[in-house]
């Protein structure tokens, strides 16, 4: 707060009395105004870049959120695949990105955006899974799949205790744009691609849920669900289910 307030404040009044007096400046009196001038343009540079990055990670992460969306489309569409999907789900402090409940239970769907870098004039596109790793091409991170965990830990409590029955939850963490691999096949925690999503849920056995189950959960859920298209949430919600 103090560099723009002084890198603007004491030039404008070295200016404003040199001015006033009339008087010519020696060459050493400029050297702090100078520095001060090149310090305040200095912060703001890097505070303009600093916000040229933020936005384009909303961007970023807009459209993995939108590339996601579309995936769960397909899985919602058929009438003969009874799913049920909700967005942004909100959470104490938190919000949860997808929510997807059919017989084998309900999946918690978490979003990453990451940009590639580039080598040699070409992008580096490949992320490997290790543990609760991920190796992108130039850093490691922990944090998503961790937080997926957490998230699904959530869930799992929340609609459990709302339901009064044991409720199947697994989670799945997508990063649009990458291949991803894995040292050994997963059998929780799903880190994928989301084009992967409409071949996950017919194959994966996370748990069985009927359709009394399957209504009694998206109840709870459709009730939690406060800051989506409602209209969009009715007609997901109002799908025709089979007992399964």
């Amino acid at each position: 707060m103090m560099i723009p307030v002084l890198t603007a404040i004491v030039p404008a009044l070295f200016f404003i009395q040199v001015k006033i007096e009339e008087r010519s400046v020696s060459f050493a009196s400029w050297v702090p105004i100078v520095i001060l001038m090149i310090i305040g343009l200095t912060y703001y540079v890097r505070k303009f870049f600093k916000q040229i990055k933020k936005i384009e990670n909303l961007r970023l992460g807009y459209a993995c959120e939108m590339a996601v969306g579309q995936q769960l489309e397909q899985i919602v569409r058929p009438d003969n695949r009874p799913y049920r999907v909700y967005h942004d789900i909100p959470f104490d402090g938190f919000n949860i990105d997808h929510l997807v409940v059919g017989p084998k239970g309900v999946f918690v769907i978490e979003t990453k955006g990451r940009s590639k870098p580039l080598h040699n004039g070409n992008k580096l596109f490949k992320v490997s899974v290790k543990g609760d790793a991920l190796h992108f091409p130039k850093h490691i991170e922990h944090e998503p799949i961790l937080q997926v965990k957490r998230n699904v830990q959530a869930v799992r409590k929340w609609l459990s205790d709302a339901t009064g029955f044991d409720v199947p939850v697994e989670g799945v963490l997508t990063i649009p744009g990458w291949y991803v691999t894995s040292e050994e096949k997963r059998k929780s925690l799903y880190v994928m691609n989301p084009k992967q999503l409409p071949y996950l849920f017919p194959d994966v056995q996370n748990g069985k849920l009927d359709l009394d189950k399957i209504q009694a959960i998206s109840y709870q859920i459709s009730h939690r669900v406060k800051d989506v298209d409602r209209e969009r949430v009715d007609r997901v919600a109002s799908r025709p289910l089979k007992n399964y």
